[in-house]
């Protein structure tokens, strides 16, 4: 087995509300289990960004399946490298919308690497948008 982390970004439908955020996070809890992928989801400003870690195969099926959900449009592959660890290890997916918990400390963190206040992974560089899911699942974790 080969351990990869791929990061993407995706713009969800103006159609998409928040059973459809439901639906997402329990689908993908259930399905990344079974083939082994950690990983967490965010979701803000009608955007997704995403980091999935596990087997490279698993990965890429998992992507591929991903990028035919109709709720979602403009896929965009961040980063996509072997790793060495994973770093989302104790989530299978973890789904954060932004602003629903903590929104002043989870406004701070994307101030801190985008270039304005809106939230859009597709402004970050894939540095910037691995070390923004990070600061996101440390303060969850500090929050409880």
């Amino acid at each position: 087995m080969t351990l990869c982390r791929l990061v993407y970004s995706s713009q969800g439908l103006p159609s998409l509300h928040y059973p459809d955020l439901m639906d997402i996070m329990e689908k993908s809890e259930k399905n990344n289990a079974l083939v082994g992928l950690t990983g967490m989801l965010c979701f803000g400003d009608s955007m997704f960004l995403q980091v999935l870690e596990g087997d490279r195969q698993a990965v890429s099926n998992t992507y591929h399946r991903i990028v035919k959900d109709p709720r979602h449009c403009n896929f965009a592959i961040i980063e996509c490298v072997e790793a060495d660890q994973r770093l989302f290890g104790a989530w299978s997916m973890k789904t954060v919308q932004l602003g629903s918990y903590f929104p002043d400390r989870v406004k701070d963190i994307v101030i801190k690497y985008s270039p304005t206040s809106t939230f859009d992974p597709n402004r970050m560089n894939a540095r910037q948008c691995l070390q923004f899911m990070l600061d996101l699942q440390a303060l969850y974790k500090e929050m409880g």
